[in-house]
């Protein structure tokens, strides 16, 4: 490089960089975490989470404002602060349960919108207020971190499918799936997944319980990690762990009449099991009560979906690459009355620490 093209660059990173807006840390506020919750037809009160870091632990400040819209919030909290309130390392959303059932689009759209936001952000509902949840004090890395890796682990290790900004503008979009989202409670000093809040457009209409997740996710989504107890005859138990699974979606039948069959293929390991050695026959018997208990649950679910005309599945979508010529709007209007068959393949590869 010679001397005029050396001079000529350095000049050009020199102008580049002045046109760069410079934050210092210690000069702004971050917001590590937002809630929106419900007040009245014309108003929702925004709360924003300001990690403060300390020595020893990181502190939670919380401000919040009452307006017409996410954008006059975020003026109004501007005034309530010395700092510049900067929202590009937001790790959570949470939207307060009244909110989420009266639509929560214009509340996620914009996060969209802005371009210093990572479509990876997670989002959550949160039985009662989001307010009330982003107040309390749950671990020494400050509540946003907490919230994240809580939703994190229970996505990657757990029962709750997959699930981000990107994903739920993804379903809400799309014409054959709708919308989920984690669903969250406070409990004392500690944060829970309660369950999955299930959307028709941007407004939840159902929950699914704890105790349904699992069945939940291996229909929506892989699973790589987890952990199930099957529970056999006279009090009897099976502890399954290292759960992978596999889920196939089919159609049979032209499309004005289609048939649906879910096969959902299950690999384990034992790592506890409470009646006596674990022979083969108590590995068989162990498989059948899984693929009995997958059939029945996974059923019920896909029932209740229908009955409230919901598709968290995406069965518009399997459906739209199985048939020429599809119709979204056809294949909905016989949604609820889609006959469907559901087949499940349990095999335990071991016997783990009991062999």
């Amino acid at each position: 490089m010679n001397g005029k093209t050396f001079l000529f660059v350095l000049v050009a990173v020199s102008l580049l960089s002045g046109c760069l807006r410079k934050e210092i840390l210690d000069d702004i506020s971050i917001e590590s975490a937002v809630g929106f919750d419900y007040v009245n037809k014309n108003k929702i009160k925004g709360t924003v989470l300001i990690p403060i870091y300390k020595r020893e632990e990181t502190a939670n400040k919380t401000l919040t404002a009452v307006s017409v819209s996410t954008k006059d919030i975020l003026e109004e909290l501007q005034h309530k602060t010395s700092e510049p309130l900067v929202n590009g390392s937001i790790e959570v959303a949470l939207y307060g349960k009244r909110l989420a059932e009266q639509g929560i689009f214009p509340f996620v759209d914009n996060f969209h919108r802005d371009s210093s936001i990572g479509t990876r952000l997670y989002l959550a509902v949160v039985d009662g207020t989001a307010e009330e949840l982003l107040k309390g004090h749950y671990g020494r890395q400050g509540n946003g971190i907490y919230l994240s890796n809580l939703l994190k682990h229970n996505i990657e290790q757990r029962d709750v499918p997959k699930t981000n900004l990107h994903l739920f503008l993804k379903m809400y979009y799309a014409d054959g799936q709708d919308p989920f989202l984690p669903y969250l409670r406070r409990v004392g000093q500690d944060v829970q997944v309660e369950g999955i809040a299930l959307f028709r457009g941007d407004r939840v209409v159902d929950y699914i319980e704890r105790n349904d997740m699992f069945f939940f996710k291996i229909l929506t989504d892989s699973y790589t990690e987890g952990t199930h107890t099957v529970r056999l005859q006279k009090g009897n138990y099976a502890s399954v762990k290292n759960i992978s699974t596999k889920r196939s979606i089919s159609f049979s039948g032209p499309k004005t009449h289609p048939h649906l069959h879910i096969h959902l293929s299950l690999e384990g390991v034992i790592r506890e099991h409470k009646q006596g050695p674990f022979t083969p026959s108590a590995q068989q018997a162990v498989q059948q009560q899984f693929e009995k208990e997958i059939k029945t649950k996974a059923s019920e679910l896909l029932r209740r979906f229908q009955e409230l005309n919901i598709d968290p599945i995406g069965l518009g979508d399997w459906a739209k690459s199985q048939y020429r010529h599809f119709s979204y709007r056809d294949f909905y209007r016989r949604y609820r009355h889609l006959p469907f068959r559901i087949t499940a393949d349990v095999r335990i590869r071991d016997t783990g620490i009991i062999e």
